[in-house]
């Protein structure tokens, strides 16, 4: 009697812990913790520079839009990929998460040179983004998640007063592919260079202007060095930020939201943090001893004319059919 009581009780312990989740499982109503998926951001430009100011937030805002599922870190800056190779790491598939301006990956995707000369937020708007991304899609074996410089206009800063457009002839002026039309337009001459060596070479007088962004020239103190800063700017910088295509096929639907929510805030955000910081910009300039040309009149209108008519040609040359498609985006 006593050994089948006995039994009768081991049995009903087992039972109850069968019942209980003895086997191992977690208590109901407690959830595992997922790990999170990481991908790394390269950028075009080295940490800690001005272009990068809303990446914080932009990590934040992925990791809670995704639930924690995801996580965007800095990876690397120039030193590891030069920014003049960026385009073929991404048709290579070496890259994850890239913020770097359409017009350093022309080189491989031509066509991109007409992104600078469209609005980012109209694009927003009017479908532009979304024909975009297809482009980068097939040229670059990344999605387009949307720029990130609103209201962030090219300029060029010269060592001569510029009166008329004859003032451009035969000056040597530091730039990229962005500025090469506009520049040979005018009658210059330019020469690429990383923004490490821009300084020295003025100095040197190896060159006698530099072409970039307001935030290009604090970042690397050109008013220092060069005279005369010309306004206004024309295009819009066309920085941005773009997921590889095997990165973007492993996510989920939530992470791929978040990824792109978070692009827009950036690219919202950006117009009003470049609105607010041009005029700061442009004292700084100013204050290393660089004075403003405000072109007005019929100089402006040829200055003008020249940028847009020469860059959008380029485009033109590289596929017409593209170029006719992204200038309906836009009125310039």
């Amino acid at each position: 009697m006593r050994k089948t009581l006995a039994i009768l009780l081991v049995l009903a312990l087992v039972f109850s812990l069968v019942a209980c989740g003895g086997g191992g499982t977690e208590p109901e109503g407690e959830e595992q913790e997922v790990e999170a998926k990481v991908i790394k951001l390269q950028g075009a430009f080295p940490e800690g520079a001005t272009h990068y100011y809303f990446f914080d937030q932009f990590c934040d805002l992925v990791y809670e839009r995704s639930n924690g599922t995801l996580k965007v870190e800095w990876g690397a800056g120039p030193e590891a990929i030069p920014s003049d190779q960026l385009g073929e790491a991404m048709q290579n598939g070496i890259v994850e998460l890239v913020y770097s301006p359409l017009t350093y990956l022309t080189s491989v995707a031509p066509v991109l040179a007409g992104v600078k000369m469209t609005d980012p937020l109209e694009m927003r708007e009017n479908g532009g983004v979304e024909y975009i991304d297809s482009l980068t899609t097939e040229l670059l074996n990344m999605r387009y998640l949307g720029r990130t410089a609103a209201e962030s206009p090219y300029v060029i800063m010269t060592n001569k007063r510029i009166d008329s457009i004859d003032d451009f002839k035969g000056q040597i002026i530091r730039g990229t592919s962005a500025h090469k039309p506009m520049l040979e337009g005018v009658g210059a001459e330019m020469v690429t260079m990383g923004w490490g060596d821009v300084y020295q070479a003025v100095e040197k007088n190896v060159i006698t202007g530099v072409g970039g962004t307001l935030k290009d020239f604090v970042d690397n103190s050109i008013g220092q060095v060069v005279q005369y800063l010309i306004l206004p700017g024309f295009y819009c910088s066309d920085a941005s930020l773009l997921v590889a295509n095997h990165v973007w096929d492993e996510l989920d639907d939530v992470q791929r939201q978040a990824l792109v929510d978070s692009a827009i805030d950036w690219e919202a955000d950006s117009a009003r943090f470049n609105s607010e910081i041009n005029a700061e910009q442009i004292a700084k300039i100013e204050a290393d001893g660089a004075e403003v040309l405000q072109l007005e009149g019929e100089l402006l209108e040829q200055y003008l004319k020249i940028a847009y008519d020469s860059a959008w040609k380029v485009v033109e040359d590289a596929d017409p059919d593209v170029a006719a498609k992204m200038r309906s985006f836009t009125s310039n």
